[in-house]
């Protein structure tokens, strides 16, 4: 420790170093407050402060040391005053203890010993301190970035084509100060992207070449990451480890991100070109039902007028045939009943056509 020690009797502050004096600590004396309160730039860590003493009294300098700012330094009044008066006003200065003259040696060793503990657990608790707020601090900027991958998983969503999910990602890596190019693939086909703009033939080759790679790759400040429908890569990655160490998971929840909404976007591609092969195919199929309806009026009408020119036929032959009128009778009964067996076999066919435009009519109404 650094201990400073302020007593007007020189013999008083012989003692008091003889007893302190070791190794680890450095002992600067002071004979009075005056020069004390001038020597706090060297920040001690305890102070052995007499309180009778010229020109500034030691209650004098604790509150001024405190003043100051000094609120860590461990002050030990040595007095021969005993009276409550003075011990009070030596708390309300700032002391830390008190110790009343004459001493022994060994009270003022556990004196400094206690105040070496105390210090010790002010220096640990403000470390835990400080590792709390570091931690509060890296939570709160782990949020912050956590949202910047939420919002885009929600924006994504909108994305009707490659080129609105690239700008999404694009402006989701700036608000994270990145920049650099990416890849998006759909089947054979493939996509590069750039912060800069137009992505260069050289940037296009690192792309390439970052496909080779392992799923999450770094070199110095750039970082490749790989999904099978994505790769990009950062070119400007902080010199922060720690942000780096968050950033890393966040890019690849990105990346998957992305991966995902290229599925589900070739998925649509494939459902919305199904849909169009199947409007396509309704269109064909109503148009060759309008052309079997045609055809079949046509048939239905030939075949009615050429079961009734039959039936004019039959009649006047049975002029000639010397048959007997039941007999005529008969025979007209069984060519009229043919005919109309004919008519009824069209109307059957008509049915199905029907049944068939309605599936039609289905078919356009799903798509």
């Amino acid at each position: 420790m650094k201990i400073f020690v302020a007593d007007d009797d020189p013999g008083q502050r012989l003692i008091m170093v003889e007893h302190l004096l070791n190794a680890q600590d450095d002992i600067s004396e002071f004979e009075n407050g005056k020069d004390l309160i001038a020597g706090l730039g060297e920040n001690p860590d305890l102070i052995l402060l007499d309180i009778e003493m010229p020109e500034m009294n030691g209650i004098e300098a604790c509150r001024m040391l405190r003043e100051l700012g000094h609120e860590h330094v461990q002050v030990i009044f040595i007095s021969a005053h005993d009276d409550i008066q003075t011990r009070l006003a030596a708390y309300a200065a700032g002391g830390s203890d008190y110790v009343v003259k004459p001493m022994l040696p060994a009270d003022l060793v556990a004196k400094v010993d206690v105040a070496r503990t105390l210090m010790a657990r002010q220096a640990s608790f403000a470390s835990d301190i400080q590792l709390a707020r570091q931690a509060a601090f890296t939570a709160l900027s782990s949020m912050g970035e956590l949202g910047v991958v939420l919002q885009f998983l929600r924006n994504s969503f909108a994305c009707a084509d490659s080129d609105d999910l690239a700008a999404t990602l694009l402006r989701a890596l700036a608000e994270y100060g990145l920049a650099g190019t990416i890849e998006l693939r759909a089947g054979k086909k493939s996509k590069a992207y750039s912060s800069q703009g137009i992505c260069t033939p050289l940037e296009r080759s690192v792309l390439r070449h970052a496909q080779s790679m392992e799923r999450i790759f770094r070199f110095r400040s750039q970082m490749a990451i790989n999904y099978p429908h994505v790769t990009f890569v950062i070119l400007n990655l902080p010199d922060d480890e720690d942000r780096v160490g968050r950033l890393r998971d966040h890019l690849a929840a990105l990346a998957e991100g992305v991966d995902a909404r290229m599925v589900a976007l070739m998925a649509e591609t494939e459902r919305r070109s199904q849909a169009q092969a199947i409007v396509t195919c309704a269109g064909e199929l109503t148009g060759a039902l309008d052309l079997i309806d045609k055809e079949q009026t046509d048939h239905r009408l030939r075949l009615l007028t050429l079961g009734a020119a039959y039936l004019d036929e039959l009649t006047r032959a049975f002029v000639g045939l010397g048959l007997s009128e039941q007999q005529e009778a008969n025979l007209y009964s069984l060519a009229q009943r043919a005919n109309e067996r004919t008519s009824a076999i069209v109307g059957d066919s008509s049915d199905i056509a029907l049944r068939l435009r309605e599936v039609a009519l289905k078919l356009g109404r799903l798509v």
